[in-house]
């Protein structure tokens, strides 16, 4: 289960600093693809990693699993309406930065995922002698 949860953590990663240039840039269909798959499940996948809300094997068929891709959508599609809200109340329109902000605040609970789970890469303490 480890590496499963490993495997989605860098996927969801991928996505989020791939749709960042993107954003500005690109063929429309990866444009589409990727930035849409971001708005759809990156910081909702980001959370439900953060929370564990990831149910073990021998609850994947009582619905736990449903649960879980329903929150991450929930919350990614509530996260990509609040920063467009936002965006348009100050006048501030701009598409790729809303993808930016999105972006960052995916990796941002990633990293907290990654910290709290004991995978963050630790650094060699070097003594000099």
């Amino acid at each position: 289960m480890a590496n499963e949860r490993s495997y989605v953590t860098y996927a969801t990663a991928a996505v989020a600093v791939a749709a960042v240039p993107l954003s500005f840039v690109g063929p429309g269909g990866l444009r589409l693809a990727v930035i849409g798959l971001l708005m759809l499940a990156g910081p909702g996948t980001a959370l439900v990693l953060l929370l564990r809300l990831d149910p073990p094997r021998s609850m994947q068929a009582t619905g736990a699993l449903p649960l879980s891709i329903a929150i991450a959508i929930a919350f990614s599609l509530a996260m990509s309406t609040l920063v467009a809200t936002a965006m348009i109340y100050t006048g501030l329109w701009a598409p790729p930065v809303a993808v930016t902000l999105l972006s960052i605040a995916t990796l941002g609970l990633l990293a907290f995922e990654l910290k709290r789970s004991g995978q963050w890469p630790k650094r060699a303490l070097v003594r000099a002698k």
